[in-house]
């Protein structure tokens, strides 16, 4: 398996998120102001739905559970694969200029 470390990266994000964010989220039904730190965790995610659906936004549960859950979980996946991505080049980067004994 070639991109081992950005997909390791990758899972980590995406459960970690999951855990922080999508857990509470189904266990709270996703009302309630305790979930008010799933806007500041998925910002960007906010202000585009603020920006383009903000009546699904404030209405709609499953367009939120989709938006933060779903595409939030997904979002920081990617940007752990990215992460993993600068991590494995470092690696390689390190590997390549050590000096053999």
């Amino acid at each position: 398996m070639k991109r081992k470390i950005e997909i390791i990266f990758a899972l980590i994000f995406g459960i970690i998120h999951f855990i922080i964010v999508g857990i509470p989220f189904i266990l709270e039904r996703g009302g309630g102001e305790r979930l008010l730190y799933i806007m500041f965790i998925d910002l960007p995610l906010f202000f585009i739905g603020n920006l383009f659906f903000k009546n699904l936004l404030y209405n709609s549960l499953l367009f939120n559970f989709i938006l933060f859950v779903i595409i939030g979980t997904l979002m920081y996946s990617i940007f752990g694969y990215f992460i993993g991505f600068i991590v494995s080049k470092i690696i390689q980067k390190n590997k390549s200029s050590e000096v053999p004994l």
